[in-house]
C-alpha cells in the first residue's frame, strides 16, 4: 500500500508577546585549584590543603559546587563552619565556599575546580624563547614577569644568556 505525503502546513511563529521563561542568571566562576588553595591558605591559614584529596578526585576531572552564602542552620555546621575560621581543614569543599561567599571574599555563583595539571613555567618560557629568539620579546618579558618562583627566575636568566649568546653567534656567522 502506497502512501501519499501530503504537504504539510507550515509551522506558524509565535503570535502576539512571548512568554517569558522564569530563571536566575548566576554567575559561572571557573578557579584552578592551586589558586584556590593559595587563597584558603591567605583567607583562613589552611596551609597545605589538599582540594583533589579533599573532593576526592583525580586530575584532570572538574567538580562543581553551588555557592549561595546560606550556611545550613543546624547545629554541628556552626562547629564546622568557626572551624573553618580558625583555619581546621575539613573535607566539605562545598561548605568552605559557601562560608567564602557568606564572608563576603567571593560571589555567588556556580563554581568550576579546574583540576588540570599546570605546565612547568620553564618549558612554557622555553617554548616562548624557541618562538621569539628573543628575551626581550613582549610575550618573553611579561611571561617572565608574571613568575614569582625565584627559583623560575634565576633559571630564566640562564636561559636569557644563552638565548643571547647564540643569537650573537648566529650573526657572526652571517656576517
Amino acid at each position: 500500500m502506497l502512501r501519499r505525503q501530503r504537504p504539510r502546513k507550515p509551522v506558524e511563529s509565535w503570535k502576539g508577546p512571548k512568554p517569558k521563561l522564569p530563571m536566575q542568571i548566576t554567575y559561572l566562576c571557573r578557579v584552578h585549584y592551586l589558586d584556590l588553595q593559595a587563597y584558603l591558605a591567605k583567607v583562613y591559614r589552611m596551609e597545605d590543603y589538599d582540594i583533589l584529596r579533599a573532593t576526592g578526585v583525580v586530575s584532570g576531572v572538574h567538580p562543581e559546587f553551588l555557592v549561595t552564602g546560606r550556611l545550613p542552620p543546624a547545629g554541628n555546621i556552626n562547629q564546622q563552619v568557626d572551624n573553618i575560621r580558625r583555619g581546621r581543614k575539613t573535607r566539605s569543599l562545598d561548605l568552605i565556599l559557601n562560608v567564602l561567599c557568606a564572608d563576603g571574599f567571593i560571589p555567588k555563583g556556580k563554581y568550576v575546580i579546574n583540576t588540570m595539571q599546570l605546565p612547568d613555567p620553564v618549558y612554557v618560557y622555553t617554548q616562548l624563547l624557541n618562538k621569539h629568539q628573543d628575551p626581550d620579546h613582549g610575550d618573553c618579558v611579561a611571561f617572565r614577569n608574571g613568575q614569582e618562583d625565584p627559583d623560575f627566575q634565576r633559571r630564566a636568566k640562564v636561559l636569557d644568556k644563552l638565548t643571547r649568546e647564540h643569537k650573537q653567534e648566529q650573526d657572526n656567522e652571517r656576517t
